[in-house]
């Protein structure tokens, strides 16, 4: 599997607010000391350069603070849909969509890709 040689970045579960609109909530892994996230879909993309999903960190009081990634939605040669983009220190993601049928799985997991030389 692609995945066995990824290092895990983050995972993100699907929410959805009193207002009815879907958003990500998760954390980083382990060994980043495991930072709360919050992720939010753009709905109303205009311009195909703007990212599909932007993930934040959270302070103490659970609100959105810093962007740390964006991601932007692919389909890959088996028509599967998957996520890539960079973090904001430059390093680059790859992300898959959990399996609708696996309810504990998150929605979204990230891994840091490491760029082929």
């Amino acid at each position: 599997k692609k995945e066995d040689n990824l290092q895990p970045a983050f995972v993100l579960w699907r929410n959805k607010s009193k207002s009815g609109t879907y958003y990500l909530s998760g954390m980083t892994s382990e060994e980043l000391d495991a930072t709360k996230l919050v992720g939010f879909f753009n709905t109303n993309k205009k311009n195909p350069k703007e990212p599909d999903v932007r993930v934040f960190t959270t302070n103490s009081e659970g609100k959105q603070d810093k962007e740390v990634c964006s991601l932007w939605e692919n389909i890959s040669k088996s028509d599967k849909r998957y996520l890539t983009g960079t973090t904001d220190e430059k390093e680059h993601i790859i992300a898959f969509y959990g399996e609708e049928h696996q309810e504990m799985r998150p929605y979204i997991r990230a891994f840091f890709k490491e760029e082929q030389k």
